[in-house]
């Protein structure tokens, strides 16, 4: 294959500039389909390109802005909406959900959308975009109303929550609902359930599951004391039921065990030794049921549910 080393110098100052490889150039556009039809670059959106390897380090959030920032320069007009506004803000939220780019258009214009662009048609003025991540994008109100209207409740939960710990205006949000044709009850919803103290995304995905399955909405980031120890726990989820129960829900991953900068460096051994020490002094506290969930517990649904049944957790009134 004829070699062409603009290619190359394309493809390393894009990564650099953390976007996607695009020329006006034909020729050089011309070598990057080339090389991409040679199986050595990756396309995630017509006419973008990228090598593999850097592509494959990049979780979807971060590949959505890459994209996001070549597609600025395309295409001018664009305002960035939904899921792709929630990453440049840094709003948390499942990175498995990125399967387009999401903008905003106030008509259908010469743009249609296909299986990697969602377009949301409706009036917003383009000087009301703001800059983040460096990429024009609604407003922070619009881009909730938007992943709200767009995704399932418990993917939209974590982007609420994410939201509510920096600060939420609920005000704005609601008059950004006022300016839409789209029915606001999801939105309405959210904001009922929307929790600052959520930890972090995974666990307001988690919750969002638990309430849509029908369970009570549970406490979160409950500091319980061990009695004998006097250390302190903070659990992620608990119930208290009627009947004098204290239920305990762990939100549990594989990065628990292995990740260094979540176990300070320790040996599996000895943090699943200190998970041992907790869930005793959990128990020595009153706590009577302890739930692990998994990622794929809460994805799948059932297995989550499973689980919730078999230790009791009181369904929502």
């Amino acid at each position: 294959m004829k070699a062409y080393p603009q290619v190359d110098r394309l493809l390393d100052q894009s990564e650099k500039m953390q976007c996607c490889a695009h020329s006006t150039n034909s020729l050089i556009q011309k070598g990057l389909y080339r090389r991409y039809l040679a199986g050595d670059l990756a396309k995630p959106y017509p006419g973008l390109y990228s090598r593999h390897e850097y592509w494959n380090r990049l979780n979807g959030a971060e590949q959505s802005l890459h994209m996001a920032r070549t597609l600025r320069g395309m295409h001018p007009d664009w305002v960035f909406a939904g899921l792709t506004a929630a990453a440049a803000y840094g709003f948390e939220h499942q990175w498995f959900l990125h399967h387009e780019i999401t903008i905003t258009l106030s008509t259908h214009g010469s743009y249609r959308p296909h299986d990697k662009l969602h377009v949301i048609y409706s009036p917003y003025p383009k000087h009301d975009a703001t800059i983040a991540s460096g990429i024009p994008v609604t407003n922070k109100a619009r881009t909730l109303v938007d992943c709200g209207n767009t995704q399932e409740f418990r993917g939209a939960l974590p982007v609420f929550d994410s939201a509510a710990a920096g600060g939420l205006d609920e005000a704005a949000l609601m008059k950004e609902c006022s300016l839409i044709t789209q029915d606001c009850t999801k939105i309405i919803k959210l904001l009922r359930y929307t929790n600052a103290a959520s930890d972090n995304g995974g666990e307001s995905f988690a919750r969002g599951t638990m309430i849509e399955a029908g369970f009570a909405e549970p406490r979160l980031q409950v500091v319980i004391v061990d009695p004998a120890t006097g250390q302190q726990y903070r659990v992620d989820f608990l119930w208290r039921t009627d009947d004098g129960r204290s239920i305990v829900c762990e939100f549990d991953g594989t990065a628990k065990y292995v990740d260094p900068e979540m176990t300070s460096n320790r040996s599996i051994q000895e943090t699943v030794q200190l998970e041992r020490n907790r869930e005793q002094g959990l128990r020595r506290a009153g706590v009577t049921d302890i739930i692990r969930l998994t990622f794929n517990d809460v994805l799948q649904i059932k297995p989550m549910v499973a689980k919730l049944r078999r230790s009791g957790v009181p369904m929502a009134s």
